[in-house]
């Protein structure tokens, strides 16, 4: 059975969408069967995966729950699947039924990732669902105390793989919030190496690459790192 992966904080601007695809990209250039889901409309994970100009679509997530496999995919790397989101409206009977799809998906996909957005009802659903939560933040004072309330709203702590820094320049005011986050979590939740502001990264995603696609000893930093998420990832508990 497939495992469901959220990217999830209930800050905005911390790095989900670019988590979501390069943790995608990797799986599925393990030969992992993977999908990526959104509850954003928006669909960035296109703008940062998807080759030439995005893609028209009328039908996605919300066909293809309510009218069961009526929704358009679009391949994203060989192995890499997305369906996008229609609009952020969704009715009580999408919402019904999206528990009984995510399980149909389980049988179809090795990985299903869900990129959230901050606040949705529909993020309460991918949330109760998901097997593994991955909460990306930065090195600030209101990152650091929205992501220790959102802790504190998950019911099972063994569901959180692990958080991640984003963003993340060396100075001493940074340090001093990672080293409180470390405090206060004490060992209980993987923190792990923090990726750090790059112009490349800038520059990767410009070009709709993902971090693998590269082999520079920078990509090997940060490849050397997500795959650690990884590995938490394929760890069922």
């Amino acid at each position: 059975m497939g495992t469901i992966v959220i990217i999830k904080n209930n800050k905005g601007g911390v790095g989900k969408t670019f988590l979501t695809a390069q943790l995608g990209a990797g799986l599925a250039g393990l030969s992992k069967k993977t999908l990526i889901l959104t509850s954003d409309s928006q669909n960035n994970i296109l703008d940062y995966l998807f080759h030439g100009e995005n893609p028209i679509f009328t039908k996605g997530l919300k066909a293809e729950v309510n009218k069961k496999g009526d929704g358009e995919t679009f391949l994203l790397r060989k192995n890499l699947y997305f369906i996008p989101l229609e609009s952020n409206t969704f009715s009580t009977s999408f919402v019904e039924k999206l528990p009984k799809y995510l399980e149909t998906l389980r049988t179809e996909y090795d990985y299903i990732f869900v990129d959230s957005v901050p606040t949705l009802k529909i993020d309460k659903t991918f949330l109760e669902n998901a097997d593994k939560i991955i909460i990306p933040l930065q090195a600030n004072s209101v990152n650091i105390n929205s992501t220790l309330q959102f802790l504190n709203e998950i019911n099972d702590d063994s569901k959180v793989a692990a958080l991640i820094i984003n963003q993340y320049t060396n100075t001493k005011i940074k340090s001093k919030y990672k080293e409180f986050l470390e405090m206060s979590l004490a060992g209980k939740i993987p923190i792990l190496e923090p990726i750090p502001t790059l112009a490349f990264i800038d520059k990767m995603l410009d070009c709709r690459k993902s971090i693998w696609e590269y082999k520079n000893k920078t990509a090997n930093i940060i490849q050397n790192n997500l795959y650690q998420l990884i590995q938490l990832i394929e760890f069922k508990q």
